[in-house]
């Protein structure tokens, strides 16, 4: 197949079509660019809140913080915290943070083994130290401070680099579309696809509308979401499921009034692990937004929605509040969550949903979007509109990748779990067989600060006995969950070996507890996240 692609059509609109439809706008203008969309369906809307890669997609297009989160109610986020994944406690929750932004290895000469290292020499070091020792925004965070950091003071956190957003990605969508899209000039069509004409190669002619439009393109993008119109429907491209490893097929989606918004709206995403799957939290300027995963394997509606209401009277909400539960209106949502064999199929591009899902654990969902997104965009940029077979197979390649090695990560979020408290817990960290990949030399395309991973846990735990520094996101989960290379009797046989003894390590871990007593002297002094974002984005 060979394409000259000097006109796109997109079919659907929500967030996935104008985020799409901006980039094209703002990076390719001389290409004809067309937006159907169809007032009849409804916008799934679960993706609320984003990771770091999100910043390139918003570079792109050159947007600041301030030209768009006051139309679109976002608030700063710099870690997912994950509450009760590795246990649960019946009190104080089991807590561990997964930060943005790279490892901070000032006075720590061997990188990541230092905390593990430290940690089997006293053996008394939480798990939910890892994230602090290598981040000093974790203690910021943990303040629900928040500052631009522009005199560094807080050592290793760039602001622009290691802040992602919690969003109304229908907003968003919106924003886009009034501010970027439609004063480009593209043309925008408010109906429904009725028949999709193919040519005897099975590629797209072109698309008729309810009301008769003719839309002819090069190239059609499928933004149409879990019905996937193009890529599914019409293409009858094969869907792989993530079911055998991601066992939540169901959602409960609210939201819920503030309380005490100086208090409830952190700058993190919070995962409450519960009892037959996890509930999500993200506060945003007007509201908190906030659902239940789950397996409809473990639980009904019903009973789903029952264990969703008790934990928001629960002691891990910050205001356990009965009356605000009791009020919650529901939304009950099926969840497909996998991916196409191939998102370019022809001259058809699945975007977003219409191409593949992840459960929302660690935040993909719009991810999944803006990194399609990005990489069309580059692939139609670099020839100026020529893309032969082979770029389509080197997109294909790339995003097949990526995707897959997001469902291993948030699968390592089960497979690592201690918890064996119910017949869900039992089954996702005691019955399921999880992909080979992540226990050997893999890479996991675009996980973690580092950019990618090596999650060869088996490999590193069993035989080296040594995590490293490119490891990227799965060592937060591991330390989070209690895991450690290093024991005390292969400790003392290292000592023999390097002539090295508990009190010549000793001063780093006790160095970093003297710094991090002045970096939280410091912290205290800045604006809580919600005067932060009064004063720098709701100021008007």
């Amino acid at each position: 197949m060979h394409l000259n692609v000097k006109s796109i059509c997109i079919v659907g609109g929500g967030s996935s079509g104008w985020m799409t439809a901006a980039a094209i706008a703002k990076l390719l203008p001389n290409i004809k660019l067309t937006l159907v969309e169809s007032t009849d369906i409804p916008v799934i809307g679960v993706g609320e809140s984003t990771i770091g890669h999100i910043n390139l997609y918003l570079n792109m297009l050159g947007l600041k913080d301030e030209d768009w989160m006051s139309a679109c109610n976002a608030t700063y986020k710099t870690s997912i915290k994950f509450i009760d994944f590795r246990e649960n406690p019946k009190e104080n929750p089991h807590t561990f943070h997964y930060p943005f932004g790279i490892f901070d290895f000032t006075d720590k000469p061997r990188g990541v083994m230092e905390w593990f290292l430290a940690s089997a020499d006293r053996g008394n070091i939480d798990p939910s130290n890892f994230a602090e020792f290598y981040h000093d925004a974790i203690l910021m965070t943990d303040k629900n401070k928040m500052t631009r950091n522009e005199d560094f003071r807080v050592r290793g956190f760039n602001f622009r680099e290691d802040t992602a957003y919690h969003m109304d990605a229908g907003l968003f969508g919106q924003w886009l579309k009034e501010n970027i899209c439609l004063p480009s000039g593209m043309t925008h069509i408010v109906n429904t696809v009725e028949k999709v004409v193919q040519r005897e190669d099975a590629s797209i002619e072109k698309i008729i509308t309810k009301e008769g439009h003719h839309i002819h393109a090069d190239l059609f993008i499928d933004c149409s979401g879990f019905r996937s119109i193009l890529l599914e429907q019409t293409l009858n491209e094969p869907f792989i499921s993530f079911h055998d490893t991601l066992l939540n097929d169901r959602a409960i989606a609210t939201v819920i009034p503030y309380i005490d918004k100086e208090a409830e709206m952190e700058n993190y995403t919070s995962c409450t692990a519960i009892e037959s799957g996890w509930v999500w939290n993200i506060p945003l300027w007007n509201r908190i937004g906030t659902g239940y995963v789950y397996s409809s394997q473990y639980a009904t509606e019903q009973e789903a929605e029952e264990q969703f209401r008790r934990h928001l009277k629960s002691n891990r909400m910050m205001f356990p509040d009965s009356a605000r539960a009791d009020e919650a209106e529901f939304r009950h949502i099926k969840i497909k969550h996998g991916v196409h064999e191939r998102a370019w199929v022809k001259n058809v591009v699945g975007i977003g949903l219409a191409n593949g899902f992840i459960e929302p654990l660690e935040s993909t969902g719009l991810m999944l979007t803006h990194e399609g997104v990005v990489k069309l965009c580059s692939a139609l940029m670099m020839r100026d509109g020529i893309v032969s077979n082979y770029d389509v197979d080197l997109f294909n390649f790339g995003f097949q990748e990526q995707i897959m090695g997001f469902k291993d990560f948030i699968s390592q979020h089960y497979a690592l779990s201690m918890r064996n408290d119910t017949p869900y817990w039992q089954h996702v960290s005691g019955k399921i067989t999880y992909s080979r990949a992540m226990n050997t030399n893999v890479n996991l395309a675009g996980i973690g600060p580092t950019g990618g991973s090596s999650s060869d846990l088996g490999f590193r735990l069993h035989r080296t006995r040594m995590f490293d520094n490119g490891m990227g996101g799965i060592i937060y989960i591991a330390a989070g969950m209690g895991y450690n290379p290093v024991e005390k009797n292969f400790l003392r046989y290292e000592d023999t070996k390097r002539l090295e003894s508990p009190e010549q390590r000793k001063p780093v871990y006790e160095n970093w507890l003297q710094h991090r007593e002045q970096a939280l002297a410091h912290i205290e002094t800045l604006p809580t996240h919600y005067q932060f974002l009064k004063e720098t984005i709701y100021n008007k």
